[in-house]
């Protein structure tokens, strides 16, 4: 279980997954698992039920449109578990 914080954003209207301990996650496996919008070396912008979340490289993740925390939470744990996964 990866550890994480998840509430709504200061400087967007928008809500956002945080880790409680930094990490790096690996991009190109979120990227074979989810449908991809938009991908950079740093960013990846993902589609997941009907959601675009912004990954970000170092951890961060970005809900657009998005106000059911307990989806927001599945699609985080299950970013999350892709990107730091064996």
């Amino acid at each position: 279980m990866i550890d994480f914080t998840l509430g709504k954003c200061k400087t967007r209207a928008a809500y956002s997954a945080k880790l409680r301990k930094q990490g790096v996650l690996d991009l190109k496996k979120i990227a074979r698992k989810f449908t991809v919008v938009l991908e950079t070396p740093i960013v990846l912008v993902i589609s997941i039920s009907g959601i675009e979340v912004i990954v970000h490289q170092y951890g961060e993740l970005v809900f657009k449109k998005c106000e059911d925390m307990e989806l927001m939470e599945r699609i985080a744990s299950e970013v999350y578990e892709m990107g730091f996964g064996k």
